[in-house]
């Protein structure tokens, strides 16, 4: 268990790292360029290596899992440390390329912890309380990180929040040195292609998981960037310093951690593609208060929304361990999340462009839209029973009524 708290605290000091830059980015960029579009678009240029994420999962899974996590978080810290030579140049164009490669990096450090690290760490019989945990801290982290970046950002100037960046990244690389070694999983051939068909083949057969992964993707398209976008709302229509903005994002952090910490207690009695549906609700309200968009309105329902997020989080990792072949996790993982965060990065260009709309009941209108087409293709569902990939174990007695998988881009 001791190794499971240092690599949890680890991963919360590199995502308070990712806060900084989630906030400093389209913070510069808007001063920069003036265009919301290109503010929103440097989340999105974050998350498109998420389409490339089945190559990436091979690489997970043929290698020591701790080793790639610490050369992940190495690359991250040396290309976050380039960020503040070129941001204000002319052009944005090799900002956008430095932000796709550590998109890369976050991709393969989130495959290797969510899906590797952490059921390895963690007590097989507590799985679900250690998701719960991970979950809980990491978003504690986002909770302050975004109003110490905004402290920063308006008393040091933005260029100090990505050197901060950069050494959070070092020091979470540092602490995993200490976790123990463990041999990567018999992978038999190890041919590339042979690795990513089995990935492939395995995930068309999970029917449900396929099912989910598509109402998540959809949820994603309406409201993946809405952290980026209200940091564009913020400077555009709100008049906002970044201390206040940086406090916004934080409140929206702690409703994420709310719902992370209360999802093992809420409805226990009924299986998980219920609880799914319990939580695709709440995200459908706080896109329905969003509607109003007047500040208070717009950040109450961001919170609500985030509640959601971190429910949906912890309730769908314990089954993709449980489901997935222990030697295909990175894979069917990886290709999973590459359906589901498309959506997200393709939502930076949808909600960047509704920002710039003058009317405010638009401005993120898509969350709303995509929560109720992803609620109407999670609530429709008639599949037969998953199929499991011939190589993959029965899963335990205790998850035989789970759905299936869900990710949200980690803003």
């Amino acid at each position: 268990m001791r190794h499971f708290w240092v690599f949890t605290s680890a991963s919360a000091v590199s995502k308070l790292g990712n806060t900084f830059l989630n906030v400093a980015m389209p913070w510069i960029l808007l001063q920069v360029t003036g265009s919301a579009l290109v503010a929103a678009a440097s989340f999105g240029v974050q998350l498109a290596p998420y389409a490339l994420s089945p190559a990436f999962g091979v690489l997970v899974d043929r290698f020591d899992r701790r080793r790639v996590f610490i050369w992940a978080e190495v690359a991250q810290c040396l290309l976050v440390a380039l960020l503040p030579l070129l941001v204000y140049r002319d052009s944005s164009v090799p900002v956008l390329i430095l932000l796709f490669l550590i998109g890369c990096g976050s991709l393969t450090s989130e495959l290797t912890s969510d899906f590797g690290l952490i059921p390895e760490l963690a007590p097989a019989d507590s799985l679900t309380k250690a998701y719960s945990w991970y979950t809980t801290t990491v978003s504690i982290v986002r909770f302050v990180g975004p109003a110490v970046v905004g402290v920063v950002i308006g008393t040091l100037g933005a260029r100090a929040a990505l050197w901060i960046d950069a050494a959070t990244f070092l020091a979470t690389a540092g602490a995993a040195l200490t976790l123990p070694l463990r041999p990567a999983p018999n992978q038999g051939p190890s041919q590339f292609r042979h690795m990513l068909r089995n990935g492939f083949s395995s995930f068309w057969r999970l029917r449900r998981v396929r099912r989910l992964t598509a109402a998540l993707a959809v949820f994603n398209l309406g409201a993946g960037a809405v952290p980026t976008v209200l940091i564009v709302l913020a400077q555009t229509h709100w008049g906002w310093g970044p201390q206040v903005a940086g406090a916004a994002l934080g409140v929206g952090a702690l409703g994420a951690a709310a719902g992370a910490w209360i999802t093992p207690r809420v409805a226990r009695g009924k299986g998980l593609e219920a609880r799914i549906g319990i939580w695709f609700c709440v995200c459908g309200l706080g896109g329905a208060l969003m509607l109003f968009g007047s500040a208070p309105a717009v950040i109450a329902g961001f919170t609500l929304l985030s509640m959601g997020e971190g429910g949906m989080n912890v309730t769908t990792n314990e089954y993709r361990y449980t489901t997935i072949a222990k030697d295909l996790l990175g894979r069917v993982n990886a290709i999973i999340r590459a359906v589901i965060i498309t959506g997200a990065a393709t939502s930076s260009l949808v909600l960047g462009a509704t920002a710039e709309i003058d009317s405010p009941c638009l401005w993120l209108a898509p969350v709303l839209a995509g929560g109720v087409l992803a609620w109407g293709i999670w609530a429709t569902r008639s599949l037969p029973a998953t199929s499991v990939p011939a190589s993959a174990p029965e899963p335990p007695a205790r998850t035989s009524d789970h759905g299936e998988c869900h990710d949200f881009p980690r803003a």
